[in-house]
């Protein structure tokens, strides 16, 4: 037996044969063919990019059906690339001239075309690195005629490993007896991680050499909860993980009888329990949720794999649908947090000037640079909020001083000023708060908290500046961490300057569904919980069986603590107290 750590990213268990994805490196010598073969090798390129074309068409509209527009819309971008006149003219070319190939021919030109992706500094561009060498997948398999080959060679219910996912890699897992999946790359908030979630498979992303360590056809077990990829599991640790997969089961089951029973805990402390919604993968089992609120609606999908921003009606239509969905509950909406790892497709000021995007203009400083961005989501807002009961909030993101808290403000109450105008106003006044992840905003929040109606923690990228750790790199992935005493005493000095001015503080990161960390943050003493909807239950159960006292006690001894160590052993020690 041998255990491999990486990081959780989609609850559950999977227990089942492990089948190995195929290396996407397509890379070949340069193969050359007589001048006789010339013309049989352009066609043969030919009917692949054809073949591909058609691929990309089918599983653009199966992406579209189960897991909505973007991931759709990367199959068009996939497109664009193969039907870039570049890549048929250099390809032929090749062929014509140097007699290569048609398969060395593909590879040349796109390694020729991902190298110009790498000259660029936008990391937009870089990133589409992938996506080329995606498409020269397709190209390749549908070239040797063995398109779908791995895929249908699956046969029972099979755990994949892979070195990391593609795109067109993600459109099989379902429909392919795929029960659970681990991959050497990726991070907890990674598209990876992302889409677990959305299918509802067990996850294990940075495992870092998973990929070597692994046989097909060995045995392995995906423990979701605790970030475990276990190879051929001995007979004890077998008959345990099926019984937890059994609770699991069980629990899930049991879980649907509290939907409608209050987020309280055991002594009475009452607490609000929302949901991260996301319209593209919205579900008949979300809906049944009985939440408090829409906690988080990230925007920035709607600026993703499109030539230009969306249009305020556009953005209107999604916003009212959604709103509608919550009666007259909160819907808490972030400007589009765009830049670092979410790059849209039109051009946009100061992008192709950021060498550290994570740092750079992403987020409010975009808009600030993009004012017309920001009009047109405001007037989208705003004009949602005039027709729907529920109390619409406005988040922004990325803030780190009082200035661009102002200028949304200005920008905001224009907005309202041209639809007044109109004779139209909103049903319920319209809350402006802010997220709170840049270390800055947090040590000065008491010379902002004036200017903001309420406010949320957003600790993935907290805790990575913070602690100065890319969480999206597997060299240090390792070092994101939560328990870290200066994470703690950062959301304890938050939340207290919060209440002392009486505003509410919500946390919509990844730390709030982490069921061993929902004792500490109600000891901090949070307000509100976001979670994604996966996680709701789970976390309403674990706030139902707490004792707010012990929490806070142990928050308390926490916040006293000099290293995480101590702090993990006291966030374990709450756990076992709870489960005993």
């Amino acid at each position: 037996m041998f255990v491999i750590k990486g990081i959780p990213a989609s609850p559950g268990v999977a227990i089942g044969p492990a089948v190995l994805l195929p290396t996407a490196d397509f890379a070949v010598a340069n193969q050359h063919v007589d001048a006789t073969e010339v013309k049989n090798e352009i066609g043969k390129f030919g009917r692949a990019v054809e073949k591909t074309l058609a691929d990309l068409d089918a599983n653009e509209k199966k992406l579209r059906e189960t897991l909505g527009g973007e991931y759709a819309n990367l199959m068009s971008m996939h497109k664009m690339i193969v039907q870039d006149p570049m890549l048929k003219d250099a390809t032929v070319t090749k062929i014509k001239n140097e007699h290569l190939s048609a398969q060395a021919a593909i590879f040349q030109t796109l390694q020729e075309l991902a190298a110009s992706f790498d000259k660029v500094s936008d990391p937009f561009f870089k990133e589409r690195r992938n996506d080329i060498f995606d498409v020269g997948k397709r190209l390749v398999g549908n070239l040797q005629e063995n398109k779908g080959a791995f895929w249908a060679s699956i046969r029972r219910p099979s755990v994949l490993i892979a070195r990391d996912l593609f795109p067109s890699d993600t459109i099989n897992l379902q429909e392919n007896q795929i029960i659970g999946f681990c991959t050497d790359l990726g991070g907890k908030t990674s598209h990876t991680a992302i889409l677990a979630q959305s299918l509802k498979l067990p996850a294990v992303v940075a495992l870092s050499n998973a990929a070597r360590q692994v046989k097909d056809g060995d045995t392995v077990i995906v423990d979701g909860e605790n970030g475990l990829l276990i190879i051929s599991p001995d007979r004890y640790t077998l008959a345990r993980y099926k019984k937890t997969q059994r609770e699991i089961k069980k629990a899930e089951s049991l879980l649907q009888t509290i939907n409608h029973l209050p987020t309280v805990t055991s002594d009475g402390r009452n607490f609000k329990l929302m949901v991260n919604f996301d319209p593209r993968t919205d579900t008949k089992e979300n809906k049944k949720l009985i939440t408090d609120g829409l906690g988080l609606l990230r925007t920035e999908f709607l600026y993703m794999n499109i030539p230009q921003p969306p249009s305020e009606l556009e953005q209107y239509q999604i916003y009212l649908s959604t709103a509608k969905k919550f009666d007259m509950r909160p819907v808490t909406i972030r400007l589009a947090d765009l830049g670092a790892d979410k790059m849209p497709d039109f051009p946009l000021d100061e992008f192709d000037k950021d060498n550290n995007p994570f740092m750079g203009c992403r987020g409010i400083r975009l808009f600030l640079k993009n004012p017309d961005l920001m009009r047109t989501q405001l007037h989208a807002i705003v004009r949602t909020a005039c027709e729907v009961p529920a109390q619409i909030k406005i988040m922004i993101p990325m803030v780190s001083s009082v200035e661009e808290v102002r200028h949304v403000r200005d920008a905001l109450n224009q907005a309202l000023a041209e639809f007044a105008k109109e004779g139209k106003k909103p049903v319920n006044k319209i809350a402006l708060g802010a997220m709170i992840e840049v270390p800055a905003a947090a040590i000065a929040l008491d010379g902002m908290i004036g200017d903001i109606d309420f406010l949320s923690i957003g600790t993935n990228d907290l805790i990575q500046y913070l602690i100065a750790v890319d969480r999206v790199n597997p060299e240090v992935a390792h070092m994101y961490d939560p328990c870290h005493p200066a994470v703690l005493r950062t959301i304890h000095q938050i939340i207290q300057t919060a209440h002392q001015r009486g505003r509410s503080v919500s946390i919509c990161g990844e730390i709030a569904s982490d069921v061993k960390m929902v004792p500490m943050l109600l000891g901090l003493e949070v307000d509100v919980l976001s979670v994604p909807p996966r996680m709701f239950l789970r976390i309403k159960n674990r706030i139902r069986n707490l004792n707010f006292e012990a929490c806070s006690d142990t928050a308390q001894a926490a916040l006293l603590a000099s290293s995480s160590e101590e702090i993990r052993s006291l966030v374990e020690q709450m756990n076992q107290d709870e489960d005993s």
